[in-house]
C-alpha cells in the first residue's frame, strides 16, 4: 500500500503546486495592474507640478 499512498500523495502535491502557480499567475497580474496605476498617478502628479509652478507641460 505504500505506492497507492504516495500516488494519493502525489495527486494532492500536483493539486497543491497547481494552485500555487495560479496564485503567483494572480499576484503578478494584481503587481501590472498597481504598476502602471502607480506609474498614471506618478505621470498626473509631475504634470499637475508642472502647471502649478507655471510651466508648460510637454506632451
Amino acid at each position: 500500500m505504500m505506492g497507492g499512498r504516495r500516488l494519493m500523495e502525489s495527486s494532492a502535491l500536483d493539486a497543491e503546486l497547481v494552485a500555487l502557480k495560479q496564485r503567483v499567475s494572480d499576484l503578478e497580474e494584481q503587481v501590472c495592474s498597481l504598476t502602471a496605476a502607480n506609474l498614471a498617478l506618478v505621470r498626473a502628479v509631475e504634470k499637475l507640478l508642472r502647471t502649478s509652478i507655471g510651466q508648460v507641460p510637454s506632451v
